[in-house]
């Protein structure tokens, strides 16, 4: 019952291992993910009408969404305030 056959067996498997990471051949990020194409986007040019038209849409956007926000929060109110008078 000895245990002296394991640590041999560790030690054989940690040196076979540690020259396997020896042959291995370091790899660059390239190599890895292939090489870095540079990507060029062809944006279509604004004219100040249509940058106009986009600020008109964010603003009439942004007040619906404002109303949205107070309305919602006076029905919760309201609904806050029935329920309390229900049970109170």
């Amino acid at each position: 019952m000895g245990g002296g056959g394991y640590m041999l067996d560790a030690v054989k498997s940690f040196k076979a291992n540690r020259d396997l990471l020896k042959k291995r051949k370091l790899k660059s990020k390239g190599d890895v993910y292939g090489s870095e194409v540079k990507t060029q986007l062809n944006l279509k040019k604004s004219t100040p009408l249509d940058m106009l038209r986009i600020r008109r849409k964010i603003a009439q956007r942004k007040r619906k969404e404002k109303n949205a926000t107070f309305l919602a929060i006076f029905i919760m109110i309201s609904m806050g305030i029935v329920i309390y008078y229900l049970f109170f």
